[in-house]
């Protein structure tokens, strides 16, 4: 028990320097009867820039006090920019991975963030557009010039949209 205990702070250092409790990214919790709740906030690698972060999510991981023998168990929480079924996919990998660790008795807090991080990475990497993900344009195209209206045009004139992604093209 005192080496799972050892390995569990461990584990919690090495996140407490990749996060900031100060900035709502890292949260514990330790409860009387031993285990803890880790609460990871996941964004996406996006080299620094922060315009590229389209997702974003809350990982939970749940741990007894029987950790790492025990499979951490995952949740995710306010998450942004993903659909259910992107959500789902990552939990499941996630659960995968914890029940895999803990087959073997090996701790595995660091590697589901780092792996949860990943595919977020992953995920976010679509295209351009912050609604579907979709690329705006072409692969190498530039966007097309902008249009103009001048001050003689009349109210019935409508612009097209040029570029438009898909998920807002008319069906």
């Amino acid at each position: 028990a005192e080496s799972e205990a050892r390995t569990m702070e461990d584990e919690l250092e090495l996140l407490g320097a990749m996060f900031s409790s100060d900035e709502d990214e890292l949260v514990v919790e330790r409860p009387t009867g031993g285990g803890a709740t880790i609460s990871v906030r996941l964004r996406p690698s996006s080299g620094g820039e922060q315009r590229r972060r389209l997702m974003e999510a809350t990982l939970a991981l749940e741990l007894s006090q029987a950790y790492p023998e025990s499979a951490a168990v995952c949740r995710l929480s306010r998450s942004r920019g993903m659909v259910g079924d992107e959500e789902a996919a990552l939990l499941a990998a996630l659960t995968a991975l914890a029940a895999e660790a803990a087959s073997s008795g090996e701790p595995c807090v660091y590697a589901l963030v780092e792996a949860a991080i990943e595919k977020l990475t992953e995920l976010n990497a679509g295209g351009d557009c912050p609604i579907c993900r979709d690329d705006l344009f072409p692969r190498g195209a530039a966007p097309p010039p902008p249009t103009y209206v001048s001050a003689a045009s009349t109210p019935s004139t409508v612009l097209s949209v040029v570029g438009e992604p898909s998920c807002l093209a008319a069906e």
